[in-house]
């Protein structure tokens, strides 16, 4: 039997099947199709199950990953939505918190960007449950019809509910759901209640907004996704890979749309962390370059650091998710002299339609891909596998018309500084996650992946003093193996917010229960065997006035009316001294919330070791430039035609299908036995 992962990208869509017993698999990269990614999923899993001569009975499930969610609410083209909330609490996302994007702090002229809902499509409703759970005042029935016909009107595809104290009673929140679901057949009710009951309303708020606000697109996706497979002939279960690193079926992710909003950067960390256990590599920051932007995370001991929430906009979503943090660095990243005179590399993106200048489809605009082709890292003949034919004399155009003629310096040159800037960019982003947070990154393997990833790898380690860098196989479509090869995992929550002394355990030990009864629930419908589902309970503890939290794990086999409450109070004084050098075993804690992890594990098979000895030899040479030296001819090697073991003294450049890695002069490459490239660079080596 084999698995499928699917990684839909702002440029391409990456496929890969994967065999479960001996861990090979035979991938596809397709550019999508504008308005069609749908379409363009479909081709690729008939691309590979051609290529593998197998047929679709033979995949056991689809795992798919999308930036779908994401790219919505970045670019302003989610679903016409409104919000349902208390009287006198319309304006919740407009006041948000007092912190203002960094880019405006001192650009007091500029205002914020506007709530995804407008200020007309937020209701209020005359209703309240208080801070202990107890209803005030009921629901006005006259009222929330009223606001039923107007919403009707108003003809809004999806409705976000938040209230306030909803994560302690959800009655009222499950009385306006269910009228305004009768009311308005074919409309999108999110209820704050379900999306995360977690306590701070403007989080919440913003989350089921967000969720409201990319439901009715999903849904129409996963409808034409489900067509177009049902259409080939592809029966195989699907499952959409969430933000916390795991997958699940596409009903439960309806119920929790937010879980998507990273689900295709986490992909290529599930995929470290799988790299970390087939080989001896465990401290790692991981980049992943790809055609709209990169992403870095760290890895401890193989693990990925994970994180409650993050930002888009400025408007918080919680949701647990792996820490990833991103940057408008991609290979279709447009490149320009800004206003000032300084040369800047992104945040927008030629993205697939038109793309790069030097795919000929139209692009005018300088990209990081054009720079590389330039500066001879690509095969004009040979990109993504011969799919995309590039055009340099186009580079070369947008070039001079972008960088080197507006500075009055020749292409290398203004090549050159384009890829110097862009490599401090990931660099800097790589320190946000590590220096910022008191991790020194020199003590870290730099994994590089994603189509541009190990293209500026080399500069990246350098710029931070880093040993060596390492490249798996296929790096390209690193992502989707990732995610074909992914746990299911589900993560539940109640909100607590109670002193610690003040905790009744016997109820804590009944709320665990009742998460745990979801969670089983939920693994039964997904076909997990009862051996194979791990449940991870575990609290947030904070001093008393604290604003963040601190997770600490339970023991996963431990009822919860069983904890010694002081002996994990005192596990948090530990932690928050780990974290924050500092403790204050005086003060008063609070429990703010219990957590409950479940995972239904899936068997992975390891890569395995590389047979033959490889040809011997280069493919051929081409000009390339180097950091240290100019242009020089390079050896171009085949990545197919490497043995393990095989050691080459740089320069060279290894090609494939999904990438190329580029190994400066004075560098060592050497092969490992399943085929990752590790690269000791010349001042450590």
């Amino acid at each position: 039997m084999y698995r499928i992962g699917i990684d839909v990208g702002g440029t391409f869509t990456d496929v890969v099947l994967v065999d479960e017993e001996t861990g090979t698999g035979v991938v596809a990269k397709l550019l999508n199709e504008p308005g069609r990614k749908a379409e363009t999923v479909v081709r690729g899993i008939q691309k590979v199950l051609e290529d593998a001569k197998i047929s679709p009975d033979q995949v056991s499930l689809i795992g798919h990953g999308t930036t779908i969610a994401t790219n919505a609410v970045l670019e302003r083209k989610g679903a016409r939505s409104a919000l349902v909330t208390n009287k006198g609490f319309r304006d919740v996302l407009e006041i948000g918190r007092f912190s203002r994007p960094p880019e405006l702090i001192y650009r007091v002229q500029e205002d914020k960007r506007p709530p995804l809902v407008p200020r007309y499509l937020r209701m209020e409703l005359d209703c309240r449950i208080d801070s202990e759970g107890r209803e005030l005042r009921a629901v006005n029935l006259a009222e929330l019809d009223a606001i039923a016909e107007r919403l009707k009107t108003e003809k809004v595809e999806a409705v976000a509910v938040s209230l306030l104290f909803s994560f302690l009673n959800p009655v009222h929140e499950q009385m306006i759901g269910e009228t305004l679901r009768k009311a308005l057949p074919g409309v999108y009710v999110l209820l704050s209640s379900d999306i995360q009951p977690e306590f701070r309303e403007f989080p919440r708020t913003s989350t089921t907004v967000f969720a409201a606000a990319v439901a009715p697109i999903i849904g129409v996706y996963l409808d034409r996704l489900q067509a177009g497979l049902a259409e080939a002939g592809i029966g195989s279960p699907l499952y959409f890979f969430q933000s916390n690193g795991g997958v699940a079926q596409p009903q439960l992710v309806m119920r929790r749309p937010s879980t998507l909003f990273l689900s295709g950067p986490a992909g290529a960390v599930v995929g470290a962390a799988q790299l970390a256990i087939e080989s001896d590599y465990k401290d790692l920051i991981t980049i992943d370059m790809g055609g709209t932007s990169l992403d870095v995370c760290v890895l401890r001991n193989g693990v990925a650091e994970t994180t409650a929430s993050r930002e888009i906009d400025n408007f918080p979503i919680v949701s647990p998710m792996l820490d990833v943090h991103t940057v408008g660095a991609g290979g279709g990243s447009l490149c320009r002299i800004d206003e000032v005179g300084r040369l800047r590399v992104g945040p927008q993106s030629a993205s697939s339609d038109p793309g790069p200048a030097c795919y000929g489809r139209g692009g005018t605009g300088l990209t990081l891909t054009d720079v590389n082709l330039v500066l001879g890292y690509l095969d004009p003949a040979d990109f993504a596998g011969g799919s995309v034919e590039l055009h340099p004399e186009l580079a070369a155009t947008a070039l001079r018309d972008a960088v080197a003629g507006p500075l009055k310096i020749d292409a290398i040159e203004a090549a050159a500084g384009v890829w110097r800037v862009a490599a401090n960019q990931i660099a800097e982003a790589i320190r946000y996650v590590t220096v910022q947070r008191g991790v020194d990154p020199r003590g870290f393997d730099l994994v590089a992946f994603g189509g541009g990833g190990p293209i500026h790898a080399y500069g990246v380690a350098e710029d931070l003093g880093l040993r060596r860098f390492i490249v798996p196989i296929d790096p390209g479509l690193f992502s989707a193996r990732g995610i074909a090869l992914a746990d299911f995992t589900h993560d539940y929550l109640v909100s607590l917010v109670e002193p610690i002394e003040r905790v009744d355990v016997s109820q804590l030990g009944r709320s665990l229960a009742s998460l745990k009864v979801r969670a089983h629930a939920d693994l039964e419908s997904e076909g997990v065997r009862l051996d194979a589902r791990d449940l991870v309970p575990s609290l947030d503890l904070r001093y008393f006035g604290q604003s963040a939290e601190i997770n600490a794990q339970l023991p996963a086999d431990q009822n919860a009316a069983d904890i010694d409450l002081a002996a994990f109070v005192n596990k948090f004084h530990r932690r928050h001294e780990e974290l924050y050098s500092y403790s204050v075993p005086n003060e008063p804690v609070e429990l703010v919330n219990l957590r409950l992890r479940a995972i239904g594990r899936v068997s992975k098979p390891p890569r395995a070791a590389l047979s033959g000895k490889g040809s011997g030899k280069p493919s051929g040479s081409r000009r390339a430039w180097f950091l240290q030296g100019g242009v020089v001819a390079t050896p171009v090697w085949r990545r197919e035609d490497l043995a393990a073991h095989m050691a080459l003294e740089g320069p060279v450049i290894v090609q494939e299908m999904s990438s190329s890695t580029i190994v400066p002069p004075g560098a060592v490459l050497d092969v490992d036995a399943i085929g990752n490239l590790l690269v000791t660079l010349p001042q450590v080596h």
